[in-house]
Parts: structure tokens; C-alpha cells; sequence
């Protein structure tokens, strides 16, 4: 790995995720299809600034859905992202990674 965090199994998925779900007109789509298109790594495509309004409000989005959470499903997504960054990467996600 060269750094990248775009490079992660975990955040290629989130990014062919956003990739897929999200439309030509919506900054984080956007953004998703330009790391994964190779056209800029994650870092420079998040400073373009219609991406960086984009991450923003998803950001604020994210925060006050994490604020209205129990203390016990917050726990819950803790749990399962620790779980999620020590398994090792599925081996489909490799495969797909090298098409």
C-alpha cells in the first residue's frame, strides 16, 4: 500500500458503494468516480471544492445522526467497525479490485 486510504479494501467498497448509489450531479458520487477512475487520488479530489462542500454535508449529516443515536447502538457500530478493520480483506474484494 502506498499510503492511499482509498487503497484500503474497506474504502474501495465504501467507494464503489458511493460510486453506484449516488448520480452524476451529487458531489460524493462524483468524488467516488474520480478516485476509482484513477483521475486523482483521494486527497486531491476531496480539495476540489464542489467535492469538499459535498464531504461536508455529508460529514454534518453523519454527526447528527450520531448524535440522535442511543449510547447502545453507537457502541453496536463501534463494535463492528473494530471488527471490520481487523478482518482480513474478503477475497472478493481482491478479485474485483484487479479487473
Amino acid at each position: 500500500m502506498n499510503g492511499d486510504i482509498a487503497e484500503d479494501p474497506l474504502a474501495r467498497a465504501v467507494l464503489r458503494h458511493m460510486a453506484a448509489a449516488r448520480g452524476k450531479d451529487d458531489p460524493m458520487g462524483s468524488l467516488a468516480r474520480t478516485v476509482l477512475n484513477g483521475e486523482a487520488t483521494l486527497q486531491a479530489a476531496a480539495r476540489d471544492s464542489w467535492h469538499g462542500k459535498g464531504l461536508a454535508t455529508a460529514f454534518q449529516g453523519a454527526q447528527d445522526e450520531l448524535n440522535r443515536m442511543s449510547s447502545e447502538r453507537r457502541a453496536t457500530y463501534e463494535r463492528d467497525a473494530a471488527r471490520l478493520r481487523s478482518e482480513p480483506p474478503a477475497e472478493h474484494d481482491a478479485d474485483r479490485d484487479e479487473r
